[in-house]
């Protein structure tokens, strides 16, 4: 699993969804994106929206590389407070799947052991320097 904070976390400030849509990003980001850039509240301090900004081409994603700017609500029934709480829920995983339960109704299910094994792999396609940013290694 590759989780990086560059690529995953959004404090919904403007300029991501301009760098993601364009300058008219109020017309062409997807709405539920959108109200909650206008309307959510945090409910703690920690908490921060976490999306999945694209899914990276390899076997273990195949039937998941269309999901992109999608809310991850949920890991393993857990609700994702932010990427750091997701990022150690997902390396301290000892069950069998690693579920995420995403908006739109959307889950996405891996076999753990094949996941975290095909991590080497995807970063070395994608030329990813790490699997993992540091600020969010334990």
């Amino acid at each position: 699993m590759i989780l990086r904070s560059e690529f995953l976390q959004v404090h919904f400030c403007p300029s991501y969804l301009r760098s993601e849509y364009g300058k008219d990003y109020d017309f062409d980001a997807p709405v539920k994106l959108l109200d909650n850039h206008l309307h959510a509240m945090a409910e703690t301090v920690d908490e921060k929206l976490v999306v999945v900004s694209q899914v990276l081409v390899a076997d273990i994603n195949v039937g998941y590389e269309e999901i992109v700017n999608t809310q991850v609500l949920a890991f393993n029934k857990k609700p994702v407070k932010n990427l750091k709480s997701l990022a150690a829920m997902v390396e301290s995983c000892t069950e069998e799947f690693l579920k995420f339960d995403l908006e739109y109704e959307q889950i996405v299910v891996l076999r753990t052991k094949m996941a975290k094994k095909a991590t080497r792999d995807i970063l070395l396609t994608h030329c990813i320097p790490s699997a993992m940013s540091d600020d969010l290694k334990s």
